[in-house]
């Protein structure tokens, strides 16, 4: 362990460097070719053989596993940026117009690059094999799950998985301490969009027509009752409407209204009851009020479940590096939502949150956002984490 935390604080500095390189060169989506290539061209300094274009972009590389076959754990880090204008004046800003890498992507690459070049660095002392996976299209449309479909997880078989978050994800984990929840940590995701079709008309009269907004007034408000009366209060679910549009003038009703909205569970069982039940009810609600409504409910990332066993065992191993007062465990799970979810799906794991927040102004600047940035001082630490993660439960299995 010592040896492990030792290499990768010697290695501080170019992980700072691949950071701020990949920053420069923020992309969105499946197709990422200067990330891939950037990062393809590290490894292979190594003498690591990459497999390239698993889900177009994405990138796997195992280390190890030659001398003792044993078993197989994978590190994995998401590399895609966000649609948007960076606005911090950094020295290393995007220089992709309309691109950035605001949500801390670029960090879990630079980290886990350090961590397979450190296993790479003490291949002949690993008990089995690690699989370090580069996955894009986190932020959307999803990369995991074509990666999984394409084989990611076999050859070698995976039999064990970690991942982090870095920046404020949660209040409850300052800079340079870690955040773990065993169980539901983190919300799936769905959407959806509900489509109000009444009977156009004048706004002074009304009682010829039928309302399409006044109708949708109604709707927004009685699905917060599914929230409020249909859910147990200690499983949690988040209704949001987030986007309505209708109407062309200030005198006239329109036909028709569309109204679009986010849908948050912890718990799958939840999430099925509720995607049913929205449908149903604002369906009803259009059929009182004389006019037709439709809802199409699309599921987005499951909920993501950390493995109680591993979970605690990295615990362990965080709190050797961190000291135990270091290692937090959340009192809260996290709404938002992470594709990471899949993975864990399909084996065991655990995905932690790194504090590591730029703090402006005594406050730490939100993921998402145009100004976004991090603690390089915490990058290390992530690496090492990672790294030692995936040595000592080789280790142990």
């Amino acid at each position: 362990m010592d040896a492990v935390v030792e290499m990768a604080r010697n290695m501080h500095s170019q992980i700072v460097k691949w950071r701020r390189d990949l920053h420069r060169i923020p992309e969105v989506g499946l197709q990422l070719p200067h990330t891939s290539r950037y990062l393809t061209e590290q490894l292979n300094q190594w003498g690591l053989a990459v497999q390239t274009g698993i889900a177009e972009s994405g990138l796997a590389v195992t280390v190890g596993g030659d001398a003792d076959p044993g078993k197989t754990i994978a590190i994995r880090a998401d590399m895609d940026g966000l649609p948007l204008q960076e606005q911090t004046g950094l020295e290393y800003a995007s220089e992709h117009p309309g691109y950035m890498h605001a949500c801390g992507h670029d960090a879990h690459m630079a980290m886990a690059l350090g961590a397979a070049r450190i296993l790479s660095q003490l291949d002949s002392e690993l008990a089995g094999g690690v699989k370090v996976i580069f996955q894009p299209a986190e932020e959307g449309p999803g990369g995991a799950e074509p990666m999984i479909a394409e084989g990611v997880l076999k050859d070698p078989d995976v039999d064990a998985i970690v991942a982090l978050h870095i920046g404020a994800v949660s209040d409850e984990v300052a800079n340079g301490e870690v955040g773990i929840l065993p169980g539901s940590a983190m919300a799936s995701s769905d959407s959806f969009s509900i489509r109000v079709q009444g009977k156009g008309g004048h706004g002074a009269l009304p009682h010829t027509s039928v309302d399409p907004i006044a109708v949708s007034a109604s709707v927004i408000q009685e699905i917060q009752s599914l929230i409020s009366r249909e859910l147990s209060p200690v499983r949690p679910g988040v209704l949001s409407v987030c986007q309505i549009q209708g109407g062309t003038a200030n005198n006239i009703i329109p036909h028709e209204v569309e109204m679009k909205g986010t849908a948050r569970f912890l718990h799958e069982q939840q999430r099925d009851k509720i995607s049913r039940r929205l449908i149903e009810l604002v369906e009803q609600l259009g059929k009182a009020r004389g006019a037709e409504v439709t809802c199409e409910y699309n599921r987005g990332y499951p909920v993501l479940v950390n493995d109680p066993e591993f979970t605690d065992f990295f615990a362990g191993c965080a709190g050797e590096i961190l000291g135990d007062d270091k290692v937090i465990t959340l009192n809260e799970p996290i709404m938002g939502s992470e594709d990471m979810a899949y993975f864990l799906r399909c084996v065991p794991g655990t995905f932690f949150f790194l504090g590591g927040a730029r703090i402006r102004d005594g406050e730490p600047i939100p993921h998402h956002h145009p100004k976004f940035d991090i603690d390089e001082e915490v990058l290390w630490l992530g690496t090492a984490l990672l790294a030692a993660t995936a040595f000592w439960w080789l280790q142990k299995s």
